[in-house]
């Protein structure tokens, strides 16, 4: 190249530096950060985690918000209030889910924009199966342990990120298709709901968590108004969205379907909003 010629490209992209800056750089990631149970993780019958679950859906969401989002799932299947303490299902460098969780917010603090949270199910989930003393003692549990997780979450993250927890559904409420007794069953069963998602209403409240009533959403209370669901016919709403939201019917599995999931989706998105 002549002299002449390799100056005036010297000078082009001198003038192009100087008129448009320096070369653009990559958008820093901002993270969604997935803690829980096997709802955080999509979890179905006769699946593990899917891409399926309510933080797949409420992250497709977010990114149209937050296009260089990345979704982070640390949720374990089965995890109890003293399980994502301590450890003992799923495996962690840290030791635990909440260990995992407070290293990824430490690690990126000020890149976290949202923290989702759903954990307890597991404690009292054998009173489905008429364990009452089983269910009393993983009760007493989620009552020690549910803050301390809810608040040592918050402390690793601090006030950057946005917190958001659940309230649960009924699946008992599924009974109430066998008829008879069993309608007398799915009735007891929403104020035992009630006092499980009171306390961790509070909870979350206090450590300032918002809340995502799914326990509403899936209108527990309801079962004044009716619905028809095949193959059962005539029900009350809150059976029905049960039935069609869960395979406790079906399956005698509580885990939401995708419909479901969408549904519990959007109920946390509206209070992100």
């Amino acid at each position: 190249m002549r002299p002449v010629r390799l100056a005036a490209s010297v000078l082009a992209a001198l003038l192009a530096v100087s008129a448009g800056g320096a070369p653009a750089r990559a958008a820093a990631p901002e993270y969604y950060l997935a803690v829980g149970d096997s709802l955080s993780v999509g979890a179905q019958p006769g699946k593990g985690p899917t891409d399926e679950g309510y933080t797949d859906d409420l992250y497709a969401a977010l990114r149209k918000k937050h296009p260089d989002l990345k979704l982070v799932k640390l949720g374990c299947g089965g995890e109890t209030t003293t399980t994502m303490l301590k450890g003992g299902i799923c495996t962690y460098p840290e030791g635990s889910q909440v260990g995992a969780a407070e290293a990824f917010l430490k690690k990126h603090a000020g890149a976290v924009r949202y923290v989702t949270l759903n954990i307890g199910a597991n404690n009292t989930g054998c009173m489905l199966d008429g364990d009452i003393a089983c269910g009393l003692t993983g009760m007493a549990a989620l009552v020690a342990e549910l803050p301390q997780i809810a608040s040592r979450l918050r402390a690793a993250g601090g006030d950057g990120p946005a917190y958001a927890a659940m309230t649960y559904y009924d699946p008992g409420l599924a009974s109430w298709v066998t008829g008879g007794a069993g309608q007398a069953v799915a009735v007891a069963s929403v104020p035992v709901v009630d006092v499980f998602n009171t306390w961790e209403q509070a909870v979350y409240l206090l450590n300032g968590y918002k809340v995502a009533d799914v326990n509403a959403a899936f209108s527990t209370h309801d079962f004044t108004t009716k619905a028809t669901v095949a193959p059962y016919g005539t029900i009350p709403l809150n059976v029905a969205r049960i039935c069609t939201w869960t395979y406790q019917c079906t399956d005698n599995d509580g885990h939401a379907t995708p419909a479901g999931y969408q549904r519990i989706a959007d109920t946390f998105e509206h209070v992100f909003s």
